[in-house]
């Protein structure tokens, strides 16, 4: 007995040993780099049953998904390389005929126990599990539920092991409700998944092809820019402010000790009530401070009073009074007007290049043309990449809207009943612009591809483009069929309709312009006619030979024209001939005006901001010339 117990304790003691070595080992980072050998029996399992692919053995014998294995670490490129080169060569160093034995039954011949067995079939399930999770989630957009991940564990069972291998795992897999949801807990504690629903995204991937345009396009806009003239970029978005600011997250008393009743009073029409910001940022530092900020408003939030009496607003921070507080056509014209006005002298020093998004309001003819008085260029986002491409989303509207919520949070700790007027709500915006504004934007340009030909973009972009690094974007300005890749396709349709109505409505104002040219010359002959017809005539004489008295029997009216026919008609003796002529007179200048070639020719050609057939027309012969050329 005392031989056996003392064996016993040595064993102990050179377990605790063992124990003690490894936890040195850990903490100075010098652990093994995988949790089984790759000459293991189990290795060489799993390489007959994946049919020799070493990506996956070496992921079990690196410990992935291991029951109660510590995190595994990332194993860098050279031991990788070293890893799987030692499978393969184990793997052909082993003879077809073990091969074949390991595939029939393992157990059997000899190469490991079937506990063994079973559980290298069941890592390889949950392997094959997993790589499908991943799959639903970031290429499906589904959260898999417990029968979905039962039946596609099923499926995986590898049909090359033995029957009654499989039967024993399909035994455990497809047993009751309860057993399913305690494998599938254990699953996701060893694979490091979690039970909870995916977040909510505009679109599942982004399109590289939208990317370059957008790329190419802001590349040409800024190599356009004269020697003297150096480009500024300069971004304008949208984003919605709300009256009353609900649902923050703070410290709150579970039981009060005095009985009242906690929780925030807010009229309904405050948390409804919305305002919209017209957010302006720009690379340069110096220009930014000139920039507007338009706060958009109904008539109810902004009324006569507060528009009539607010003086704290900085010089760059503008109220506008509108019937609705969104963003239109109209807005964006006169937005426009104030940011040339607000630029001033930058206007003639430096290449202005404004970058907006495909939104409705921002796309029309008019805002094009008035664009192009104010000495302003436009390149637009693709649709759908605003959140990965466009300054003000990636960059500002984040860290603003947690500036105004804490100074909102303030602002209503110290005010009466908890309780905000419209000139403190002001107040709040004002000093969260004046905190987050003046910054250096140079970052959020670069990240999102507008600087530097995109030699600095950001790796989360390239990450979701599916790209290393971001390519080189073709020279020059892009095609019609490339720049219709930026807008929407519901737009693309519109415009294709509006080319198709246009080329109709150019090949009648031709028709009219050929009829109306056919007419002035016949007009002009009728009256060289007219003139010599009734040359004996002496009331008629004089007014045709007086190119002024011809004008003013123009200004007539058809009663007097009517009058002076029944004169002349009563005067003198009435013949066919003199009746003829003033008939013909009366008709001449009782004809409707007609529109000249030179009047139809300016109506096609001239740019008129606020006449639509004035501009559209010139959209006929390319749709998207106007958008993306100068």
């Amino acid at each position: 007995m005392s031989l056996q117990r003392a064996r016993a304790e040595l064993d102990d003691v050179r377990a605790r040993l063992r124990a003690i070595q490894k936890r040195l080992l850990r903490r100075k980072g010098e652990v093994n780099k995988w949790r089984s050998s790759p000459a293991s029996p189990c290795c060489l399992v799993l390489l007959v049953y994946t049919r020799g692919n070493a990506e996956v053995v070496a992921n079990f014998a690196q410990g992935l998904g291991w029951r109660r294995a510590p995190r595994v670490a990332a194993l860098t490129t050279e031991d990788r390389s070293k890893l799987l080169a030692d499978l393969e060569s184990q793997f052909d160093s082993v003879p077809l005929a073990s091969i074949a034995a390991v595939q029939e039954d393992p157990v059997r011949a000899g190469v490991c126990s079937e506990g063994e067995a079973i559980s290298v079939i069941r890592w390889l399930v949950e392997h094959s599990l997993f790589g499908w999770v991943q799959e639903q989630n970031s290429l499906r957009g589904v959260a898999p539920s417990r029968r979905q991940l039962v039946d596609k564990a099923l499926s995986a069972i590898p049909v090359i092991a033995p029957e009654r291998l499989q039967q024993r795992v399909r035994s455990s897999l497809s047993g009751s409700l309860r057993s399913q949801r305690k494998w599938l807990a254990k699953f996701r504690l060893r694979w490091g998944l979690r039970l909870g629903k995916l977040r909510i995204q505009n679109h599942l991937s982004v399109s590289d092809k939208q990317a370059l345009a957008y790329f190419q396009w802001i590349n040409a806009a800024s190599a356009a820019a004269p020697a003297c003239q150096p480009p500024l970029l300069i971004n304008m978005d949208e984003t919605s402010l709300v009256r009353h600011v609900s649902g923050l997250i703070g410290t709150v008393v579970k039981n009060p000790s005095n009985g009242c009743q906690l929780g925030e009073v807010a009229p309904l029409c405050d948390r409804r009530s919305y305002i919209t910001y017209l957010a302006t940022i720009t690379r340069d530092s110096e220009v930014q401070p000139r920039l507007p900020q338009v706060l958009i408003g109904n008539e109810r939030q902004f009324i006569a009073t507060i528009m009539n009496s607010v003086d704290f607003l900085p010089s760059n921070v503008y109220l506008w009074r509108c019937k609705s507080a969104w963003n239109s056509h109209m807005l964006m014209r006169r937005y426009l007007s104030l940011l040339a006005s607000s630029l001033g002298s930058v206007l003639k020093e430096r290449y202005v290049i404004l970058i907006l998004d495909v939104a409705r309001c921002h796309l029309h003819p008019t805002i094009l043309a008035h664009a192009k008085r104010c000495g302003i260029r436009l390149c637009f986002i693709p649709a759908l990449m605003t959140a990965e491409l466009q300054p003000c989303d990636t960059h500002l509207f984040a860290r603003f809207k947690a500036t105004f919520r804490e100074h909102w949070r303030r602002q209503k700790a110290l005010s009466i009943a908890g309780s905000l007027s419209t000139f403190q709500w002001l107040e709040v915006v004002v000093s969260s612009l004046q905190a987050v504004l003046p910054a250096d934007w140079d970052a959020a340009f670069a990240a999102s591809g507008a600087l530097a030909e995109q030699t600095r973009v950001a790796d989360v972009l390239c990450a979701k483009l599916g790209w290393a690094s971001a390519p080189l974007a073709p020279e020059g300005l892009p095609t019609v069929e490339t720049a219709s890749l930026v807008f929407p396709k519901k737009m693309k349709a519109l415009l294709h309709q509006e080319m198709e109505a246009l080329k109709r409505r150019r090949v009648e104002l031709k028709r009219e312009c050929k009829r109306a040219a056919k007419d002035q010359k016949l007009l002009a002959a009728k009256r060289q006619r007219l003139l010599k017809a009734h040359a004996g005539c002496c009331d008629l004489t004089l007014l045709a030979r007086n190119d002024q008295a011809w004008q003013a029997a123009k200004g007539l009216s058809a009663a007097d024209l009517q009058l002076l026919l029944n004169r002349a008609e009563g005067d003198r003796p009435t013949t066919c001939k003199a009746n003829l002529v003033m008939q013909s007179l009366l008709q001449m200048v009782l004809a409707p005006p007609l529109v000249s070639p030179m009047c139809l020719r300016d109506c096609v050609t001239v740019d008129a901001p606020t006449a639509a057939t004035c501009t559209w027309p010139r959209l006929c012969d390319d749709v998207f010339s106007l958008w993306i050329a100068d």
